[in-house]
């Protein structure tokens, strides 16, 4: 059986490989998800079935949304967001995709901590 690290080359490499790998279990003699795929479709397919814009339009507290510019949200819907909520604010992470807060951390991370304010101390360890 190839090890953890092959699998994560195989997932993209980096740290999106490594987290995705990070979620695979060894059973018989092979790297495998630990959840159930059947159960992971199902909830997939459910976003895809259903349309979100009632609730992004109902939100009335202050909103960051932060997109990985080779994400899966496409510009032309990023640009709907905000047509229907101008006063949120937007970020949009050069080189990122998807699995920005793997990609990025830190660049998240400074994102959230400028928009929540200088006061924000969150719980627990800090970098």
């Amino acid at each position: 059986m190839a090890p953890r690290e092959a699998a994560a080359a195989f997932l993209g490499g980096g740290p999106v490989g490594e987290g995705w790998a990070a979620g695979l279990e060894e059973r018989d003699g092979a790297w495998w998800p630990r959840f159930d795929r059947d159960v992971m479709v199902d909830s997939l397919a459910g976003n895809a079935r259903r349309s979100y814009w009632d609730e992004w339009a109902s939100i009335t507290c202050p909103t960051l949304a932060v997109l990985g510019q080779s994400g899966i949200i496409s510009p032309e819907e990023c640009g709907e967001m905000l047509q229907q909520r101008p006063e949120t604010v937007a970020l949009s992470l050069p080189g990122a995709g998807h699995d920005l807060h793997l990609e990025q951390p830190d660049t998240l991370l400074d994102a959230l901590e400028r928009f929540l304010g200088d006061t924000f101390e969150p719980p627990g360890p800090h970098r």
